[in-house]
């Protein structure tokens, strides 16, 4: 990866219903060593909203999260298990196509193996960021959800 630019952080967001700093280290133990086989690289920035329900998405860490990948400052996005983000399936769609616009992979660990495509790894490397508008159709399944959820692509 010398000579690519990289921008932005690989971060990892992490959450439990209730207060277990025992269970909040063990899933960032279990994201950073994905963050490093995917990325070759550790997670910078962590999130966490530990003791919080994931029915809902207006948790402060995962807003907090949200905030900084809009603004720019987030690469990646590792989580130890799908269910770490929401519990609920729609919040879960929203957020990954709002990943999806915003260009920032999710890379979920599975046990050991990390789960990453190609595609996401080399978008996290070659991002570009500040430009105008994306140009070019969206992805087949990306259209369906954006007009399913009413989502405006700008």
């Amino acid at each position: 990866m010398s000579g690519e630019e990289k921008i932005g952080n690989v971060v990892i967001y992490a959450r439990s219903d209730v207060p277990d700093p025992g269970a909040i280290l063990q899933q960032y133990a279990q994201a950073q060593r994905a963050a490093e086989e995917v990325f070759g690289e550790s997670a910078t920035v962590t999130y966490c909203d530990d003791g919080m329900a994931g029915s809902t998405v207006r948790r402060p860490g995962l807003q907090s999260m949200l905030r900084h990948m809009d603004a720019g400052f987030v690469r990646a996005i590792v989580v130890a298990s799908d269910d770490r983000l929401t519990r609920s399936y729609m919040d879960d769609l929203r957020l990954r196509v709002r990943f999806e616009i915003a260009g920032v992979p999710l890379i979920v660990a599975k046990g050991q193996a990390a789960e990453a495509s190609e595609a996401d790894r080399c978008l996290a490397v070659e991002r570009p960021r500040h430009e105008g508008p994306q140009t070019g159709p969206p992805a087949p399944w990306l259209a369906r959800a954006l007009s399913v959820l009413r989502i405006k692509r700008y």
